[in-house]
């Protein structure tokens, strides 16, 4: 080890002498040991002083217990005569380590722990390495003739800490269980998944990827507690769309804790979109206001007496502002002629004509009748309605969200009812999702890429056709009444993987078995794999995970050294 040494001080004198110059040594302390070219010539004085006659390049070396030893070349030609030497004193550093067998680099000698060194005094930088730890730096100040002690605990790399509120949370990695928080373990370098349970509380799922040397890391979730909830509306019966849950209110949930976004509708009210903060069980309120119009009444013949949901409101020709909604409808004339309706306010001016004259009835239902909505001329009304109608032939249209529009064709006849009643064909529903997404055709024609989510279609035969970059898959799906089908296709093709490496080459074997030194390639099915490196003397040096459900059909895998 080479020792930093304190400066040699010559003091120069000039003489000429035919066989050799004697030199004078000057060691302090004195009582040191000299040694010409190996041999030792003898002991300086209690005043610290030795001649020797020296008629050649010499290698001198003063050395005395304690101290270290001072070398250094004499070259007569100089013409230095006297030569003080100060022998530095000893200095000892030990390094303990845990765990040991650590390599330890002091002033870039390498040792391995634990280990005691003979040093200079002063200050020393050491280095500490450990195959599976973090490495450490420190500086130690070594002092004159005494032992330093120094004990360094390793961490070791790849540890995480997994905290979660509440504590007691059930760990589960790569789907095994691995204890409940608060948690800590040492993971080899790759990527793992990570799920967390509480009783009462929504599930976390999350991934946790470690690197070649990772320092610690430490994780904390605040799970979101399960709550019971009523949301409720005024009016009552509104479609409600609470953070992609859909609904008509009044309804009873089980959700996570926190804050809500959603959006609220009901035909003749105004829609409205905000937050709802759920942290605690209860009930919920959303409030909708009501749109209005402005009512025109008239009649055939004019003079008519006219009736609201029972009420009576005046004479026609009159004028009245209303809210949106259904409203049933009586106008009495001269000598007991009667005209009934049912209006739908629903636009900003509506006319309510009633001819008690070229007037019939129209009365019209329909399975399903809950959710559907009857159009009639202009008129807008739910099942089951009654209403009167100029003689006249009508289109007569029928729609309900979970089935497809229908029309029909009615005749009406001065004086007569006219009765209605029609099925709804029902309509089934379908999700398409893939590995990795994929295009979608449907008999024949594109609708989209995957995820494919709420598909509507009409009972019958259907031809699917998934397909990749590098391959394709087709399945027949016939749909049946309102059914729900989900449909996954997985890429069924292998992708081309391409393994290379720093430094090259490494020897790597896949989970299949395959095997080979990098670079090399190989086919691979779609999913997760895994695979070991080991170097050319046969030693596992790191482990992994390599995940090509998402990759090109032609990829490369960089391994790290």
């Amino acid at each position: 080890m080479k020792k930093s040494l304190f400066p040699l001080i010559l003091i120069l004198t000039f003489a000429s002498l035919a066989f050799g110059i004697q030199v004078t040594i000057l060691t302090v302390p004195p009582q040191s040991m000299v040694y010409v070219n190996g041999t030792l010539v003898g002991q300086t004085s209690l005043n610290g002083t030795i001649v020797v006659n020296l008629n050649a390049i010499s290698n001198i070396s003063v050395q005395n217990v304690g101290y270290l030893p001072f070398n250094f070349v004499y070259d007569p030609s100089s013409g230095s005569t006297v030569v003080v030497v100060n022998l530095q004193p000893l200095s000892y550093i030990s390094i303990f380590t845990h765990p040991s067998g650590a390599n330890v680099f002091i002033d870039k000698d390498l040792f391995i722990s634990p280990a005691t060194v003979t040093v200079s005094p002063g200050l020393h930088r050491i280095l500490i390495e450990k195959n599976g730890y973090l490495s450490k730096t420190l500086t130690v100040s070594a002092v004159p003739f005494q032992v330093t002690k120094t004990s360094v605990e390793l961490i070791p790399s790849g540890k995480i800490n997994v905290n979660t509120d509440p504590s007691h949370a059930q760990i589960f990695m790569d789907g095994q269980y691995a204890g409940i928080t608060p948690f800590s373990t040492v993971l080899n370098p790759g990527t793992y998944s990570l799920t967390l349970k509480a009783t009462n509380f929504s599930e976390i799922s999350t991934y946790v990827s470690i690197s070649q040397n990772s320092t610690p890391q430490t994780l904390f979730f605040k799970m979101k507690k399960i709550v019971d909830v009523t949301i409720d509306s005024s009016p009552s019966g509104v479609f409600v769309n609470l953070g992609g849950i859909k609904f008509n209110t009044p309804k009873s949930l089980k959700v996570p804790s926190g804050t809500y976004t959603y959006t609220a509708s009901q035909v003749y009210f105004q829609s409205k979109s905000g937050t709802l903060s759920i942290f605690s069980s209860g009930t919920y309120t959303i409030f909708l206001k009501p749109m209005t119009s402005l009512v025109v009444f008239s009649s055939n013949p004019p003079g008519a007496a006219v009736e609201i949901n029972g009420k009576l409101l005046g004479q026609t020709q009159f004028s009245k502002q209303m809210p949106y909604g259904i409203y049933n409808v009586k106008m009495i004339g001269d000598n007991s002629k009667i005209w009934f309706g049912r209006v739908n306010v629903d636009q900003q001016v509506v006319n309510v004509y009633g001819d008690m004259v070229n007037a019939g009835m129209i009365t019209v239902n329909a399975t399903p009748s809950q959710n559907t909505l009857v159009h009639i001329g202009s008129i807008w009304s739910t099942l089951p309605a009654t209403l009167n109608a100029s003689i006249g032939i009508y289109p007569v249209e029928f729609y309900n969200p979970e089935f497809p529009p229908k029309t029909i064709y009615v005749k009406v006849n001065g004086g007569s009812i006219t009765n209605i009643y029609e099925y709804l064909q029902p309509m089934g529903t379908i999700f398409v999702g893939s590995t990795p997404p994929a295009s979608v055709n449907l008999n024949g024609k594109f609708i989209g890429k995957t995820p494919i989510f709420d598909f509507r279609l009409l009972p019958g035969t259907y031809q699917i056709d998934i397909s990749w970059q590098d391959g394709s898959l087709s399945r027949v799906l016939n749909v049946q009444g309102d059914g729900f089908y989900n449909l996954y296709f997985t890429d069924p093709s292998f992708v081309d993987v391409k393994f290379i490496s720093f430094p090259d080459p490494v020897k790597v074997v896949l989970d299949n078995g395959s095997e080979g030194y990098t670079p090399f390639a190989v086919k691979m099915s779609r999913g997760i794999h895994t695979y070991k490196v080991y170097d050319l003397f046969g030693n596992q040096i790191s482990t992994g995970k390599i995940d090509t459900r998402f990759m090109n059909p032609k990829s490369y895998f960089f391994i790290g050294g």
